[in-house]
């Protein structure tokens, strides 16, 4: 699945969880158990939940998940 969502600061992005053999950052193919796959796992549409980073926490909204 592709999750869409925006942050805070307006900012959109996509990315698909995928197992860590998987991952790709370059290509928005996110780890499920990264910082940002632990807060998008289990979401639905208008879920807000907080990315906890290294660089600060932030809110994010998913705004999409499209199953292709």
């Amino acid at each position: 699945h592709w999750v869409t969502f925006v942050d805070e600061h307006d900012h959109e992005q996509r990315v698909q969880l995928v197992g860590e053999d998987q991952a790709d950052a370059t290509n928005g193919r996110i780890n499920w158990g990264s910082p940002l796959g632990r807060a998008l796992l289990g979401t639905k549409v208008g879920d807000e939940v907080t990315w906890e980073r290294p660089a600060g926490n932030l809110i994010i909204e998913v705004i999409a998940i499209d199953l292709e």
